[in-house]
């Protein structure tokens, strides 16, 4: 009698519920995984912590905690390695060592972040199963699907880097699935949790340029016509957020004169197009804007220095004028670029970035062997094919205009993934235009391509239940 009320309650649950034990337990068994691991591994891991070789402290896309500390939180005004949420959040991580006159705590720090990280898990794991619950009306289906990513090595190995890495993986799987809430629902307020979550990623990582700003802004007013529920006040905040992403670009161009916000944008560039750096070298005639000689020296701090900024201008405008003068030879040498990236996206994560606690899991060898390669690449195919296949031509079509912004923001978001390359310019075989990170930052998109793969082979488990239903109906008759 009590499990069958225990059940009853559970069946008139709110739909938040489950998705929200999902999130919490992913994240707890992340974070007491990575507690245990460090405990009995604590003698020989880097700072008897971290289950990755780099330090946030040391990582290319942050500002060092000691110049912070010392410079103060204007220090993020003069970011421009990247964008500020990492160093802002590691600003406020180091205020809880330094507040009482104590001294900064790298390894505190991180400590703090493997916490954070292990929260963004969890949330990332809640999308996966509120899309696959909403794609197969399922939550088995939801629970299997989010099961299986949570434990895949790719997932835990990206969602645990001391990096921006997680804080854009997770905001932007959240964009993505509130975009598509927004277009099948046609409720304005999904709109407001796209752009709200899109200026979270906009502040992690380089996802938001200016083409992405002009659509942006395109969007919030085709939005508005789009939605059933037109609310002037919905509207108003939409357009406040879409304002506030835009916030950093220009502050950015008004500071450094580019719309970038990430100052290694002019090594991806010039690398998608084969510019070797060397070749763009300042001499005694180069011209920088005003507004760089000016801001540039205000505040150093690991690669945020005023050469990395004078080098993305010099790059940036090379591989401008090579496109100009040359865009027959800069598209085929972008188609190129295209497939160095995509071969290294096809590898798995783990080839390039080292986990100490994932190397010795039981299942990453088949879980590597199935998700690289060929075999990657086919299970995508196969599964679009399939969708194809249960919609037929016409049901397709339909798909593909009631979900086109989807598929335009999905691109905008993979475009700096197809072109990571950058031109490795040391001595030997590896120098040229080879070096990518391609492999662990397709997990910015892949949130969208694995909710459809579970679609698809729960289209395909349908499809053979009706037809062994129907063999039974006919036999038995």
């Amino acid at each position: 009698m009590a499990q069958v009320k225990i059940r009853s309650l559970w069946q008139s649950r709110p739909a938040w519920v489950a998705p929200l034990v999902v999130g919490l337990v992913a994240a707890l068994g992340l974070y007491v995984a990575e507690r245990i691991f460090q405990s009995r591994n604590a003698d020989w891991l880097p700072d008897g912590l971290r289950i990755h070789d780099m330090s946030s402290n040391n990582s290319q896309q942050n500002m060092t905690l000691w110049d912070m500390n010392v410079f103060g939180i204007r220090s993020l005004w003069y970011d421009h390695i990247y964008p500020p949420l990492m160093d802002f959040i590691r600003f406020q991580f180091m205020q809880i060592d330094t507040r009482g006159g104590g001294s900064t705590s790298p390894i505190e720090v991180d400590r703090r972040l493997h916490v954070l990280f292990a929260a963004l898990f969890g949330v990332v794991t809640s999308v996966v199963y509120l899309w696959v619950r909403d794609l197969t009306k399922s939550g088995w289906w939801a629970l299997g699907a989010s099961f299986i990513w949570a434990i895949a090595p790719a997932s835990i190995i990206t969602m645990t880097l001391l990096e921006p890495t997680p804080l854009a993986i997770s905001s932007i799987a959240v964009t993505f699935y509130l975009l598509y809430r927004f277009l099948k629902t046609r409720k304005l307020g999904y709109a407001t949790g796209f752009f709200a979550a899109l200026l979270i990623a906009s502040l992690s990582r380089n996802a938001v340029q200016i083409h992405v700003l002009v659509i942006l802004a395109i969007a919030v007013i085709a939005f508005w016509f789009m939605s059933k529920n037109r609310s002037w006040w919905i509207q108003g905040l939409n357009i406040m957020l879409v304002a506030l992403i835009f916030v950093w670009p220009v502050r950015s161009q008004i500071m450094f004169s580019t719309f970038d916000v990430s100052s290694h944008t002019g090594y991806h560039r010039s690398g998608a197009l084969w510019i070797d750096p060397k070749s763009v070298p300042e001499t005694p005639d180069t011209v920088y804007p005003q507004n760089i000689l000016e801001n540039g020296p205000v505040f150093s701090s690991a690669f945020n220095t005023q050469e990395i900024l004078r080098e993305n201008y010099r790059l940036t405008r090379a591989a401008n004028d090579f496109m100009m003068q040359h865009p027959v030879e800069a598209v085929q040498r972008m188609i190129d670029s295209v497939k160095i990236t995509s071969e290294n996206a096809l590898t798995p994560v783990s080839v390039t970035t080292r986990n100490y606690m994932i190397e010795g899991v039981f299942w990453k060898s088949t879980y590597e062997f199935m998700l690289s390669g060929w075999r990657y690449l086919l299970l995508v195919l196969a599964s679009a094919a399939v969708i194809i296949w249960s919609r037929g031509w016409r049901g397709t079509k339909q798909l593909m205009m009631k979900y086109g912004w989807f598929a335009a923001f999905w691109i905008l978001i993979a475009i700096p993934v197809a072109f990571s390359n950058r031109y490795w310019t040391a001595e030997g075989e590896t120098a040229g235009p080879f070096h990518t990170e391609a492999s662990r930052l397709k997990g910015l998109i892949e949130i969208p391509v694995y909710s459809l793969v579970v679609y698809a082979l729960w289209i395909v488990v349908q499809k053979i239940n009706i037809r062994w239903k129907e063999s039974q109906s006919v036999t038995q008759d």
